[in-house]
């Protein structure tokens, strides 16, 4: 009978500390259809979280292994929300298509009739779900939910007190809310236009600024004299916003595929000079611009002329003996082991910093050639490019993955998948994408089982 009754406790026992963890394993996803979440939503008089990633999203997977599993979150969302995980690529993506989702993660909180409610876009949101969370159960008592804003906004556009309300809910959803603030400096009365107070909205919501706005146009007509009101950090600002707002277009431009806003970054780079980031420049800008607007004959005739005028600057002889005069510069006082960037960055200037920025720029030109090329003869073009690389830096990871690429595009799956898994194997830890090279690298092996 002890014997009996130790061993119930124990059962018991094991039981609890079971429950415990379970409890502990932080928000509880459900595994179930959209549509029967909305009927549960309705049924318990909840919101539903959703959390829409996909498998190559790198911040998606911080998420899933951290704020996710914290045992305060889940507790907080277990209680309030009804949870789904969806991948935008699978199973939710009609979801995340009825949503506009385009960018990973994108987390959403949604009523039993579907309407969003509350949402972000990013990481930073997780930094605090429980106020994030705290935020969506405001919003839903609210008088205006993003749904009916979202719904008002097109038949508001002359009505500026709205217009300000719009811009500021759309801040606090953690949402885009440059167009809010674009239509809103179109009709708003309350600064004059060279205020310091304008100046000050702008540089305080110069992340929502893009070229060929509003503000644009404001900022460019008063920079002169907004020069004259500030002095020191703030002057430095100023005179850093238009950079700024070039390097946000470009991003948005190129993420879009908007030949219009290319076009817009074309006449700006030719108006102010602006120095954008490495490999790009006036030729790369009406590449993409080209290749936005589907002329692919002309994408492809100007990257083959960039490409073979990088070719054609020196000799791989004198890039060699450049690299290594400046290797030997660099080098000199600084030991390998010390900590992790000095270590990369020795290993860059050994390899070869102007060869290694010929190589970057001809294989990112090299990936928007192969997708659109056609033909024997441009894939001898491409592997002449690839060849080159080859000389400047033999075995560069770029080079392999490109190659990969081609390989996979003629049907070499198993040559492939050994390149791009060796490309992979020898990219280092800063490489941001890399999580996107190991999907497709998935990708092949999917498609060859």
């Amino acid at each position: 009978m002890i014997k009996t009754r130790n061993k119930l406790v124990a059962v018991l026992l094991f039981g609890v500390l079971f429950a415990g963890q379970a409890l502990a394993q932080g928000i509880d996803f459900k595994h179930i259809d959209f549509e029967v979440a909305l009927d549960q939503a309705k049924e318990q008089d909840k919101l539903i979280f959703i959390d829409f990633y996909t498998e190559w999203c790198g911040p998606c997977k911080k998420l899933a292994a951290g704020p996710f599993k914290e045992q305060a979150n889940g507790d907080f969302y277990n209680q309030n929300f009804i949870s789904l995980k969806l991948d935008a690529e699978k199973e939710g993506k009609e979801a995340a298509a009825r949503y506009k989702v385009t960018a990973y993660p994108t987390m959403l909180f949604v009523n039993g009739d579907g309407d969003i409610v509350h949402m972000g876009v990013g990481v930073t949101k997780g930094y605090d779900m429980i106020g994030f969370g705290k935020e969506a159960l405001n919003a839903a008592t609210a008088k205006y939910s993003w749904e009916k804003l979202q719904t008002m906004y097109p038949n508001k556009q002359d009505d500026e007190a709205f217009l300000k309300l719009y811009l500021q809910k759309m801040d606090e959803f953690g949402s885009d809310a440059s167009e809010g603030i674009d239509a809103w400096l179109k009709v708003q009365t309350e600064f004059d236009e060279s205020s310091e107070e304008m100046l000050q909205f702008l540089m305080k919501n110069r992340e929502n600024m893009y070229c060929g706005t509003k503000a644009e146009e404001i900022f460019n007509a008063n920079y002169e004299h907004y020069l004259t009101l500030v002095s020191g950090n703030q002057r430095i600002n100023v005179e850093r916003f238009r950079q700024g707002m070039f390097a946000r277009t470009l991003k948005k431009a190129e993420r879009s595929g908007s030949a219009s806003l290319m076009q817009v970054l074309i006449d700006r780079y030719q108006q102010y000079g602006i120095k954008p980031r490495a490999n790009e420049n006036l030729q790369t800008f009406q590449m993409d611009y080209y290749r936005f607007l589907k002329d692919y004959d002309t994408f492809k005739q100007l990257a083959e002329n960039y490409v073979d005028s990088l070719m054609n600057l020196e000799s791989v002889k004198e890039i060699h003996e450049s690299d290594a005069e400046l290797y030997k510069s660099y080098s000199k006082g600084k030991v390998a082991g010390k900590d992790a960037y000095t270590d990369l960055m020795l290993e860059r200037y050994k390899e070869g910093m102007t060869a290694g920025a010929r190589v970057d720029a001809i294989t990112e030109v090299g990936q928007n050639y192969l997708a659109v090329m056609e033909g024997n003869q441009e894939t001898k073009t491409l592997n002449k490019w690839i060849d080159y690389c080859y000389e400047l830096i033999p075995g560069q990871y770029w080079v392999d993955n490109l190659k990969a690429d081609l390989l996979y595009k003629e049907g070499k799956t198993k040559d492939a998948i050994a390149l791009k898994s060796a490309a992979i194997e020898k990219m280092p830890f800063n490489v941001k994408k890399k999580v996107n090279f190991q999907h497709e690298l998935e990708l092949m092996v999917q498609n060859e089982n």
